[in-house]
């Protein structure tokens, strides 16, 4: 049974990442916590036993409408910021993924309110997180496509999130390499046939792209140009490919700028 991490602060952009990550595991048997913190985002005129109350509401009502027997919603509520309340809760409730919503670059305010999931993604490192944009309608993933430059040598443990998700829908993995340079080193080599032997159990392939202006848009371009993609992967290295990403900073701005859910792998080894 898999265990799903779900923050929400009662805004459709919360709502849109519950219902995704719904539909993502539609077959499966899955124990769905919602998680409310309320030091982190105390609403308004509400007081938290107000809140509080709220949170299990969303969860009744979600049990309620449940298509698959075995889809439970549990209330979590905890007074602390986001951050530290997923930290703790996904340790403690031994979860498989967070999944949360994302709002999107369309004001200034929006960023600011969508910095939550850019704080998640950089300070947490406990389980893989999957980040949906707003609004997003979701498509069965016929494709997954994992960013990589080859200067990390994947684990089994670090590809298990991927292989998994990916067998939930018979999706390929392509990996994907933008091109810096001429070739690769003997240490990328190395990693590249490393990381084909970890995939080979799920139809997977590797692909060579040209950078654009910069990784973030090289990665856009490419989700725009293959309709089949339906989530984009990254993981999160202490060095190398992800720390680039971190500083162009791609993660701030693949987080509001992609069309798709962005899937982030913890580092393990």
């Amino acid at each position: 049974m898999y265990k799903i991490l779900l923050p929400t602060d009662f805004s459709d952009n919360a709502q849109c990442a519950l219902d995704y990550a719904v539909h993502l595991f539609a077959k499966e048997a899955c124990n769905f916590y919602l998680l409310h913190a309320y030091h982190d985002a105390p609403s308004g005129s509400k007081s938290k036993v107000e809140m509080e109350k709220d949170l299990h509401v969303l969860a009744d009502d979600q049990n309620k409408k449940a298509q698959h027997p075995e889809h439970h919603f549990t209330p979590v509520f905890v007074i602390d910021s986001l951050v530290n309340a997923l930290n703790v809760s996904s340790i403690d409730l031994a979860t498989d993924y967070i999944i949360m919503g994302t709002q999107g670059v369309s004001s200034i305010l929006n960023i600011f309110m969508g910095s939550n999931a850019v704080n998640v993604i950089k300070q947490l490192n406990t389980c893989p997180i999957i980040t949906v944009p707003a609004e997003y309608h979701f498509t069965a993933p016929e494709e997954v496509a994992l960013a990589n430059d080859y200067r990390h040598r994947f684990s089994t443990d670090e590809l298990s999130s991927l292989i998994k998700l990916a067998k939930l829908w018979d999706a390929k993995v392509s990996v994907v390499h933008i091109l810096s340079k001429k070739s690769l080193d003997e240490e990328q080599q190395r990693n590249k046939k490393v990381l084909k032997s970890g995939l080979k159990e799920i139809n997977h392939d590797f692909i060579e792209t040209q950078m654009d202006l910069s990784v973030t848009s090289s990665l856009v371009k490419l989700e725009k140009a293959n309709p089949r993609i339906a989530m984009l992967a990254l993981l999160k290295t202490e060095h190398g490919f992800f720390d680039t990403l971190l500083h162009e900073p791609v993660i701030r701005k693949m987080a509001f700028n992609t069309e798709l859910p962005l899937l982030v792998l913890p580092q393990l080894t």
